[in-house]
């Protein structure tokens, strides 16, 4: 039955690196909508957090899901800890959002729900009190039901986010992915209590942790230069253009000034810069328009400092969605800038 058919899904899965990398990106772009997003207090009094990118429904008649993640915990002043694998299988999913793939986060809110964590299986619901989060900048976090949540879940499909009940779905550590990760068995319990070493292609996953954690100092540099040293791209979506035009509006200053820092700090890196669209109007419009915002970027860029011959562009136009361009929100973050290191 499921078990069965997951196992051989699981097998076409991507690496666990790609995995940690779109884990990282699904947590910065979650954080970084603070109006649609997880509460930042909520975030602070969370003990522990499990992110699984892409979520996906199983062609099981009746409905199964499984996806592939990771669960990090907090140790004080120290920030976030080093990340161990979870399998996510099961569960009628109270909120559907449609789509065949569906980021969850999950923050683990108190001690019974870490210990829940470090154990070989638990179901949510009925082990575990697990209840859809709230979205938004601030939360009363004194409710009644935050206040004796064990875990609160939310999830993301074609760039709508909210809280989602997750209940009967079942999570079980993941002891391939830990393999794979640290060149050695090693289980969850070992991971997520403290004392590993953080590997290498987790780094951004935790910087991006620590970067949203007050208290604790992010050694990772700007968001912007993560990306580029862990992926090799970085997607400038608060770059900001006026309509059907290349000029750059007066919002988009933080997010060319991380840039212009990412590439200041790493004189040795070269960029192409991509520009998109969305599908409004014609093809060959878009593609001379993002051509045009690509280049306006790289311009910028130079005016503040950065060699012209560092900078590539390249327009793709409405080519290449991330997001649905039926819907307003999908169609804003289609219009994007990103960078891309070139070796």
């Amino acid at each position: 039955g499921f078990v069965l058919a997951s196992s051989t899904l699981f097998g076409r899965e991507s690496s666990p690196d790609k995995r940690l990398q779109n884990a990282a990106t699904v947590f910065q772009e979650i954080m970084n909508t603070p109006d649609k997003g997880i509460p930042t207090d909520l975030f602070e009094k969370a003990q522990c957090i499990v992110i699984v990118p892409g979520l996906k429904k199983g062609a099981f008649g009746w409905g199964g899901k499984y996806g592939r993640g990771f669960a990090s915990c907090r140790h004080g002043d120290r920030g976030w800890g080093a990340p161990a694998g979870i399998r996510i299988e099961g569960g009628s999913f109270g909120f559907q959002i449609g789509g065949s793939s569906t980021d969850v986060v999950m923050l683990v809110m108190n001690e019974s729900g870490m210990n829940r964590l470090l154990a070989d299986k638990f179901t949510l619901g009925g082990q575990a009190a697990a209840v859809a989060g709230p979205v938004g900048r601030e939360t009363s976090a004194n409710t009644d039901v935050l206040a004796t949540a064990e875990i609160l879940s939310w999830s993301r499909s074609h760039g709508l986010f909210a809280g989602v009940s997750l209940e009967g779905a079942t999570l079980r550590p993941d002891g391939d992915e830990n393999e794979k990760l640290y060149e050695k068995a090693m289980t969850n319990k070992e991971i997520l209590q403290g004392g590993v070493q953080t590997p290498h292609a987790a780094r951004m996953l935790i910087c991006e942790l620590d970067e949203f954690t007050k208290g604790v100092t992010s050694p990772c540099g700007n968001a912007t230069a993560r990306s580029l040293e862990f992926s090799g791209r970085a997607r400038l979506s608060e770059i900001h253009f006026a309509t059907n035009k290349a000029d750059i509006l007066p919002d988009s200053e933080p997010a060319l000034s991380q840039a212009l820092a990412a590439l200041k700090d790493n004189p040795s890196w070269k960029v192409r810069i991509e520009g998109y669209t969305d599908n409004v109007g014609s093809a060959s419009a878009n593609r001379k328009l993002s051509e045009d915002r690509a280049n306006a970027v790289a311009d910028w860029l130079a005016s503040h400092g950065v060699d012209r011959a560092r900078l590539k562009t390249r327009g793709y136009g409405e080519t290449h969605p991330i997001a649905d361009n039926s819907t307003d929100e999908g169609r804003a973050k289609n219009r994007r800038v990103e960078l891309v290191r070139m070796r």
